[in-house]
């Protein structure tokens, strides 16, 4: 059998490979690269989308509790402006109350107080003897030793000057006990003179007249007690107020019958009611919605 021998040369295949290890590790470098670019560029992705995510969610839940807060905060306002009605209804039925039980009382105090001098009266009447011994010769003797002004030291020599210290207190306690009732005495009758001076008149009456007393009856009505609430305001002027005029006006409410107005009053109270808003320190809207108020009201006069 033959044999042959060839001799093939592989340094040009070893330079070309020497060339492709070469192009081999230009990529292997790129490959790195872009894995290291690609890495960074999907962490700032992530990041990024975390951030966008956490704003969304951070503007979401800002934006509900942001509502709930503006309903809450309605609710909160309604329930005060509520509240605050109440107080004022509450307050109109305390006066109200006040004005009835003052009333009531002052009509029993003066019941009672006619029928205690009654009894008072028909008891002394009953033993009269008795009573006047009691009261005109057992109370002065029962209290002649603090109407003495002084006392005979029959006492000891050291304790003389206690008791003339204890007399003379007593005495100087009497007489300014007796200036203040003669000065309290004194300035009653003025405040007296004065008042009955500011109440009568100096013009004779032969006949009985009738006089008119002026009184403002202001009418409300709230919003949670659907009822008409009524306020009477009396004049100052010359005279005190009066539980019987408002126990009239009070009985006389349901009687009252009201007209369509006009004339000189309704000029003359839109002037003073003008100068009063005007005059007052509340802002300049408010003093306009008062007087629109004024000028859209229905002015009505008692028949």
């Amino acid at each position: 059998m033959a044999h042959f021998n060839f001799r093939v040369d592989t340094e040009p295949m070893a330079h070309s490979i020497d060339g492709v290890a070469h192009h081999v590790d230009g990529t292997t470098a790129a490959v790195v690269a872009m894995q290291t670019a690609v890495v960074i560029a999907e962490q700032q992705g992530a990041e990024k989308i975390c951030r966008n995510v956490n704003f969304g969610f951070y503007s979401l839940i800002r934006s509900q509790i942001s509502q709930k807060i503006a309903i809450h905060k309605s609710k909160a306002d309604a329930k005060i402006m509520e509240l605050h009605q109440q107080s004022i209804s509450l307050a109109a039925i305390k006066t109200r109350m006040e004005r009835d039980y003052m009333m009531l009382a002052s009509r029993y105090t003066k019941l009672f107080d006619s029928l205690n001098k009654a009894l008072q009266a028909r008891v002394y009447e009953l033993d009269k003897p008795t009573t006047n011994f009691v009261s005109k010769e057992v109370l002065p003797i029962a209290l002649r030793t603090m109407r003495l002004s002084g006392a005979p030291s029959v006492t000891q020599h050291e304790s003389i000057g206690n008791s003339q210290l204890i007399s003379v207190s007593n005495t100087k306690f009497n007489a300014m006990r007796n200036i203040s009732s003669m000065k309290d005495f004194i300035f009653s009758s003025e405040a007296q003179k004065n008042l009955i001076g500011s109440i009568l008149s100096r013009q004779q009456i032969d006949s009985p007249k009738q006089k008119h007393i002026p009184i403002l009856i202001s009418e409300s009505e709230g919003l949670n007690v659907r009822q008409k609430q009524y306020h009477i305001t009396q004049s100052k002027i010359g005279f005190n107020t009066n539980a019987r005029i408002e126990s009239q006006v009070y009985s006389s409410l349901p009687e009252f019958k009201w007209f369509q107005g006009s004339g000189s009053n309704v000029s003359r109270v839109k002037q003073e009611y003008g100068n009063f808003v005007n005059q007052s320190s509340a802002p300049d809207r408010v003093k306009k919605r008062m007087h629109l108020f004024l000028e859209s009201s229905d002015w009505l006069q008692l028949n």
